[in-house]
């Protein structure tokens, strides 16, 4: 847990000297040695908002103070400043999070809540047991519906999940599992959801996924707040002490039963590893 807050603290101190600059999620995750999906749910699980949010907080926060320590700057130029290419986007964004208009905000200087940026304290905890397997697997792909999940998204890859079964890409199966890979893309995510099919059968623009071995721990919530923590468990606690690296490059996978209408079923998260 120590290296994880170490490493996130590197990444807040990144973010604030960059704020006026959009958030490069892959060279951050890179950082962390995490792919952009275990990053957005690490950094939702220590910061406890997702990076959107952190930043879109921040920014409008540091926005307001500008507005009022700043006169002879236009409330244009400082909605450019911090990502609003219009002044009718950043008064609209402005008003909803502070209750006022950027307008006011200058002419009465009233009291304002600003977003903080986290500080960490260091505890020493005994670490809790986690069961897991350690899983030898071949070769495959995944062959379905894949779609981005961006940085602005609240919740990894909710989208695509709901244009995965809005589309009826969910009665195209034929297995009882549904596997669901999330892959690095120029800073976005590439969620593919489907099923497992041997490499020569995927389509043209599956990715193969290679033979090796995984680290598979198994859950039976998907509040994401509990996923977040799971995964922070699993990359920052489990692997050191169980001297495994995650391999780079390749994607994390999850695999989830075909029908979740169950209270409590039962899922997998497979985290790709190699010993140090």
């Amino acid at each position: 847990m120590y290296n994880g807050i170490q490493k996130i603290e590197e990444i807040i101190e990144y973010i604030e000297s960059n704020i006026t600059s959009e958030p490069d999620c892959e060279a951050m995750a890179s950082r962390m040695m995490l792919s952009v999906y275990e990053f957005r749910r690490i950094f939702a699980f220590i910061v406890g908002c997702p990076i959107s949010d952190y930043v879109r907080k921040r920014r409008l926060s540091l926005a307001a103070c500008e507005i009022m320590t700043s006169p002879d700057i236009s409330i244009k130029e400082i909605g450019e400043r911090y990502g609003y290419s219009t002044l009718s986007a950043f008064s609209k964004a402005f008003s909803e999070y502070h209750g006022f208009s950027p307008s006011v905000c200058r002419k009465d200087s009233p009291e304002i809540s600003l977003f903080p940026r986290p500080e960490f304290e260091w505890k020493i905890r005994t670490g809790e047991n986690i069961s897991f397997q350690i899983i030898s697997d071949t070769a495959f792909s995944i062959r379905g519906y894949s779609a981005f999940s961006d940085h602005t998204d609240s919740c990894c890859c909710e989208g695509v999940w709901n244009d995965f079964y809005e589309s009826g890409a969910d009665r195209a199966l034929t297995q009882d599992l549904i596997y669901v890979s999330y892959h690095n893309n120029d800073g976005m995510v590439k969620c593919r959801i489907g099923e497992r099919v041997c490499p020569e059968d995927s389509s043209e623009d599956s990715f193969v996924i290679p033979e090796g071995k995984w680290l598979s721990v198994k859950l039976n919530t998907t509040d994401d707040d509990a996923v977040n923590r799971k995964y922070n468990s699993i990359l920052y606690e489990l692997l050191p002490s169980a001297r495994l690296h995650r391999r780079s490059g390749l994607p994390t996978v999850e695999i989830f039963p075909r029908d979740m209408s169950e209270d409590n079923f039962e899922w997998e998260i497979r985290i790709p590893v190699e010993k140090e």
